[in-house]
């Protein structure tokens, strides 16, 4: 026990004197790497490729190094340089799924088909019961042009594997194809084995042209226990211009878990909200009316409202009055009562877009009002002309309210002026109370932004969040691109690109958000908003179902960043990814 003891402690020793070395070692390693990257950012690709080559051939495994070499060196025409140091990788970790993909891309755009197939040999007879060997090399001859042996490929596998674990491949090949009926079956089973790919489906289904789309929906209609397919068809409605078909088809799949349900039921309420429409308004109605009846308390309360509003929209008077019938009845018959109704029935007039006859309400009835309710109304109105672009009326609503929560929406409208210093001096002054959770999370997510922009005054940043406000994202994006073209690479031009990039990335624009992500990252990998557009990138990856890439892209992100916030985001969806945490 005394011999044991010593060796243990001996060991506990060296180990204490090791860890330092390792530590300086891994430093090193990373400063190695941040060069690299730098030198590869400037198109100095030959170096680049040295630096990375070096780091290999101490650290054979290093996957950033590995993929940095796979970008360098098609460049320079010597991509065929990197089979050694995969070869050596695979010695390694011969499981590896990272470096197999890599292997399997580069012969493929070697043009060596024999290499590839053997290489994907050898990966499924190391790993057999994967479906990832089949995936790629499917992949790797779609990026040859040859679909036929991708989809063979793909058949092959998912005899051998069983399920539906290669039904978004098929599915993506039959779009190929034109084949919109496969690729809707193939669709329908993937999502029924992961919920998660639903988002996927829709972007590829939605492609479809008019003559297709009754087939994809009979389709999704054939089997009526599948409930995701019922609610493929009501996203694919939505996008197709036809929200009250949409609201049957997802009235028809809703979950019996209510929290699920309120869920989906928000979420096709914002959908249908985007289509500008009396029938989007009228199924956006339908969707809230239905949200406050699986919600209670001041949730239910906001839904009906909701409701009232969007129903407003919809010229539908009589579902108006009803949702403030149910408003009045759930406040109850006090002697406060009227009064709360009128407040209900203003705030329903400034979110159907009425606001000069709000505002002339608000008017007439403020002195009968609770200080709360009329206070909450000014708010609202001043972001009601806020929404019309009348800053200077938003700004006299507001009167000489000081309060916090007052404070913040006055930041805001410096902010949609372009006033950066104001606009921070403002939300600073809010502090971190004014407003729900959510709107302090996004004031505090400004205020980051605000931070790294060098100027005091950018206009252009000012009119892009002011069209967000206002709903148009679209060009919002477009003038967030202009205004960090507009910045110093180091002067806030990261962030803002960052934020333009989860803004695309919200309303499932993933060309965009992947072009801001990357923009972001290549402005100042030094920065703060560097690992955030890495994490937001490999979602974006996993959204189009390109969940290699988003492997990949999450390592990398760990290993350049290990210090990040966006960390510990990182590890769990990268164990995600490998299975380690099943999707909800």
């Amino acid at each position: 026990m005394r011999n044991a003891a010593s060796r243990l402690s001996a060991a506990l020793a060296l180990g204490l004197l090791l860890s330092p070395a390792l530590v300086v070692a891994q430093q090193r390693q990373s400063t190695e790497l941040s060069e690299a990257f730098e030198l590869e950012r400037r198109g100095r690709y030959e170096i680049a490729a040295r630096r990375f080559m070096a780091i290999l051939e101490r650290s054979p495994t290093n996957l950033s190094a590995l993929l940095g070499l796979e970008r360098v060196l098609p460049p320079i025409g010597q991509l065929d340089s990197i089979l050694p140091y995969i070869g050596s990788a695979l010695v390694l970790q011969s499981g590896h799924e990272s470096v197999r993909s890599l292997q399997l891309r580069v012969f493929a755009s070697l043009r060596r088909p024999d290499r590839l197939t053997d290489a994907a040999r050898e990966w499924i007879v190391a790993s057999p019961r994967s479906a990832e060997p089949y995936r790629e090399w499917a992949s790797a001859l779609e990026r040859m042009g040859d679909v036929a042996a991708a989809r063979a490929v793909l058949d092959v596998g998912s005899g051998r594997i069983g399920g539906a674990a290669l039904s978004q491949e098929m599915a993506e090949l039959a779009v190929l194809d034109a084949d919109w009926v496969a690729a809707a079956r193939y669709w329908r089973d993937a999502t029924l084995e992961s919920p998660a790919l639903l988002s996927a489906a829709v972007t590829n289904l939605i492609q479809a042209p008019l003559g297709s789309r009754e087939s994809i929906l009979d389709v999704l209609a054939d089997d009526k226990n599948d409930r995701s397919s019922g609610r493929m068809a009501a996203d694919l409605l939505v996008s197709w211009n036809r929200p009250e078909e949409g609201w049957v088809s997802l009235d028809r799949s809703l979950p019996s878990d209510a929290q699920e349900a309120v869920r989906l039921l928000r979420r096709f309420a914002d959908r249908a909200g985007l289509v500008r429409s009396e029938e989007g308004a009228r199924a956006r109605g339908m969707a809230l009316e239905r949200l406050a009846q699986l919600s209670v308390g001041s949730a239910a309360q906001r839904a009906r409202i909701d409701a009232a509003g969007a129903y407003a929209d919809a010229g539908e008077r009589a579902a108006v009055e009803r949702m403030l019938q149910q408003i009045s009845v759930a406040a109850g018959a006090g002697s406060g009562s009227k009064a709360a109704a009128v407040a209900t029935l203003i705030a329903v007039t400034v979110e159907s877009g009425r606001v000069e006859e709000a505002e002339a309400r608000l008017r007439d009835w403020e002195d009968r009002l609770t200080p709360g309710d009329a206070a909450s109304l000014r708010q609202q109105l001043s972001w009601a002309w806020v929404g019309k672009g009348e800053l200077d009326r938003a700004e006299a609503v507001l009167g000489d309210d000081s309060t916090v929560t007052v404070l913040a929406v006055r930041g805001w409208i410096a902010l949609y002026r372009g006033n950066i210093r104001i606009a921070t001096d403002f939300f600073r002054g809010a502090g971190p109370r004014a407003g729900s959770r959510k709107e302090v999370t996004e004031r505090t997510a400004v205020l980051a932004l605000l931070q790294g922009i060098t100027p005091d005054s950018v206009p252009l940043l000012g009119r892009a969040l002011l069209q967000l406000a206002r709903g148009d994202t679209a060009t919002a994006l477009q003038a967030l691109h202009e205004t960090a073209a507009a910045l110093p690479p180091r002067g806030g031009r990261a962030g803002v690109l960052t934020h333009a990039g989860r803004l695309a990335l919200d309303r499932q624009d993933y060309e965009r958000a992947e072009e801001s992500f990357l923009g972001a990252i290549a402005a100042d990998p030094a920065s703060a908003s560097a690992p955030a557009a890495g994490y937001h990138l490999a979602r974006v990856h996993e959204e189009l179902g390109r969940n290699e890439e988003a492997r990949a892209r999450l390592e990398s992100l760990i290993l350049e960043y290990p210090e990040s916030a966006v960390v510990p985001l990182a590890r769990r969806m990268l164990d995600r990814l490998r299975g380690a945490v099943p999707v909800r």
